[in-house]
């Protein structure tokens, strides 16, 4: 690189790390970095050299109380060893990214006890597929459900997933519409939109006129359906019987694919080791009532059970705040606050969000999705520890910050409970004399809420002590990050906000660079039918047992 071209460069750098880069300056940066070794050699220079001055700034202005030990805005994201394929991918990502993580609450401020901490990539089966796999169906509902896998109501499935099931029911629906009840024991594997692969089980399917010509393949047959709904059963690799109980459907063995057989309601067949299609009696194959029934029937269990359970842990002396969003509740303005501990609000006011149906029929909940939409208390008092629990429904992360619960602005030991778009837990405080915009103690998780499983009910609980500066987050009552604080203080709540962010000076924020919709919106994205604060770091064994006392299925 001569004189000239470094010149160049600089000049280049200076726009892109001034933020004053047009998208044709972008461009050519792009082109240079992709083309030379030692032009991202100075960028990678440069970039280390910016990030430290802005950190030694913000440390003189006391906007920054403790680093973490890989900074989030560096982690990985730019290293001089990349090769020029890696690098070109990467600059056609990352420019334009790395100077937009400079938000103040984007920094996190807490070290991670492990270098890579637990997931639902680890923990669930809920995580995004590897590889090209797409979406082609997703777990409508589930009933009395045993496998070795976890699996959600609401989750998505995609291509080539073997899924198998011990025990129990469970109805997917694709995205061409057809709908599969299937009864375990069983095994299966979606292959598109309009095929499965069914090798061991009970299914029933109802095919609608948009997913005419669904194929089910069996280990010795196969089934292409024209518009009905019909029964299948496979046992140990072979189909003992499949029966049309309305419409029609076409019918071949592996063995003779070519003599095919078309059956019309009220007949039966099974497939013989010959391959012949052989007659036999209809008769069904055991769902003796719909999958609905049988839902609702064990949801009122459930939730009988649940209610049940609560009676006790209302008792629980350090449960400040628990609003159980009964029935009794649903439409109304100023919901009740269920613990009974003597100090704890009596109410909590809903603002703008609408009832909704919760995680099981009957039982209420609220959903979020305007700006204006929130539940307001006031909660009273300093605590030292506390652990924060919610049932929600995600229906999306589309906002950089995803509000759960907000203590009131301003205040010492201000508490943030949200989520990232990237479905990171994101714990803050507020650090003692603190100006209004500033950074705070963090407590990042990994990514643990996958969009493969939007939509679903979800259990998520952080525990804070600040005697020891831990905080733990959970969830489905799994823990998926454990981080030390370089400090930590008591917290104080006042008047809370659940399921948004209230900034009372926005005409601050809108003056500052990046402090506009991004840090005044907070709004959660989703429903919410319970939630719980306990004045004490709850233990795993305990945040595990409310899960599976409280859980959907």
């Amino acid at each position: 690189m001569n004189d000239d071209q470094k010149r160049s460069l600089e000049d280049l750098l200076d726009g892109y790390f001034g933020e004053e880069l047009d998208d044709a300056g972008h461009l050519q940066l792009s082109e240079v970095l992709q083309n030379s070794p030692e032009a991202r050699a100075l960028f990678w220079e440069r970039s280390q050299l910016e990030s430290q001055l802005e950190n030694w700034g913000q440390r003189q202005h006391g906007e920054v109380i403790a680093f973490p030990q890989t900074p989030r805005n560096q982690s990985n994201r730019w290293r001089p060893w990349l090769t020029a394929s890696g690098w070109a991918a990467a600059v056609a990502m990352g420019i334009g990214f790395w100077a937009n993580q400079s938000a103040p609450e984007e920094q996190p401020v807490a070290k991670t006890e492990s270098n890579e901490p637990k997931s639902e990539e680890n923990s669930t089966s809920t995580n995004p597929p590897s590889g090209n796999n797409h979406a082609v169906a997703y777990l409508s509902q589930l009933v009395d459900l045993e496998s070795e896998e976890d699996f959600l109501a609401g989750q998505l499935l995609e291509v080539g997933r073997e899924v198998v099931i011990s025990k129990g029911l469970m109805e997917l629906v694709f995205f061409s519409g057809a709908q599969i009840t299937i009864e375990g024991p069983a095994r299966f594997t979606p292959t598109s939109d309009m095929e499965i692969a069914f090798t061991e089980g009970g299914a029933q399917a109802v095919v609608p006129e948009s997913a005419i010509g669904f194929k089910m393949v069996l280990p010795d047959g196969l089934v292409t359906d024209y518009g009905t709904s019909f029964d299948v059963r496979v046992i140990d690799g072979k189909t003992e019987r499949i029966q049309v109980i309305e419409g029609e459907i076409e019918v071949s063995s592996e063995v003779r694919k070519d003599e095919a057989r078309r059956l019309l309601i009220g007949d039966a067949i099974s497939i013989e080791d010959t391959g012949s299609l052989a007659n036999t009696e209809y008769k069904p194959v055991g769902f003796t009532e719909s999958i609905e029934v049988l839902a609702k029937r064990s949801a009122r269990a459930r939730q009988a059970a649940w209610l049940e359970y609560c009676r006790k842990l209302d008792q629980d002396e350090s449960l400040a705040v628990h609003l159980s969003l009964l029935p009794q509740e649903s439409g109304q303005k100023v919901i009740k606050n269920h613990s009974q501990t003597a100090t704890a609000p009596q109410s909590a006011s809903v603002i703008s969000a609408k009832w909704s149906e919760g995680r099981w029929p009957g039982k209420p909940a609220l959903s979020f999705h305007r700006p204006s939409d929130r539940v307001r208390i006031e909660i009273p008092g300093e605590f030292p520890q506390a652990t924060l629990a919610a049932w929600v429904r995600v229906d999306g992360l589309p906002r950089k910050y995803n509000g759960l619960f907000f203590s009131e602005y301003f205040s010492e030991g201000e508490t943030h409970w949200q989520l990232s778009s990237a479905g990171e837990y994101m714990f803050g405080i507020r650090p003692k004399d603190s100006p209004p915009i500033s950074k705070f103690h963090r407590a990042f998780s990994g990514p643990v809420l996958s969009p493969w499983a939007f939509g679903s009910w979800r259990f998520l609980a952080t525990s804070f002590d600040s005697t020891t500066r831990e905080v733990v987050h959970y969830v489905d009552g799994r823990e998926v990050g454990r981080i030390t604080m370089e400090e930590a203080i008591p917290l104080r709540f006042g008047r809370a906000t659940l399921g948004n962010f209230h900034d009372p000076y926005y005409s601050n924020h809108d003056e500052s660079p990046g402090l506009t919709e991004e840090w005044s919106f907070r709004n959660w994205t989703g429903a919410i039918d319970e939630f719980l604060l306990f004045s004490r770091a709850l233990g795993s064994d305990e945040i595990a047992e409310i899960f599976e006392a409280g859980k959907v299925n």
